[in-house]
């Protein structure tokens, strides 16, 4: 015979978790989502995949940040190429500095498992001068 106590403290604590939300915002301007398109002059970008997440939560202390890659497309003109970007680093290309500048929801302990569907991102692009 089970005992019905822990088996309803334990679905009590599951049902406690926080799902990410369904559409995250970035702080600093507007996010798109995989699939979705942000247009720099004559560069498109276009987040195809998140490819890593290993990004430090929110709500802990930790001795390395973690790093989030994305693979991500982008259309130049009449060229495609698709590189991995990881959020925060700079990447040269066209003249200038294209960065994942943030990346949403934040990495949280409330849902150590995101989706792909679940993250937004916002990307700049500055010309060298």
């Amino acid at each position: 015979m089970v005992p019905i106590l822990p088996a309803l403290l334990l679905l009590a604590a599951c049902a406690g978790a926080t799902p990410p939300p369904k559409t995250p915002g970035c702080y600093e301007g507007p996010c798109i989502a995989l699939g979705e398109s942000q247009q720099f002059g004559i560069m498109r970008v276009t987040p195809l995949e998140v490819l890593a997440d290993s990004r430090c939560p929110i709500e802990a202390e930790c001795v390395w940040a973690g790093e989030l890659r994305v693979n991500t497309q982008l259309d130049i003109g009449h060229e495609t190429i698709t590189v991995e970007l990881k959020a925060y680093e700079p990447f040269t290309i066209n003249g200038g500095t294209l960065l994942l500048a943030e990346v949403a929801p934040d990495a949280s302990s409330q849902w150590p498992k995101l989706g792909q569907r679940d993250y937004a991102f916002r990307f700049t692009f500055t010309e060298s001068q």
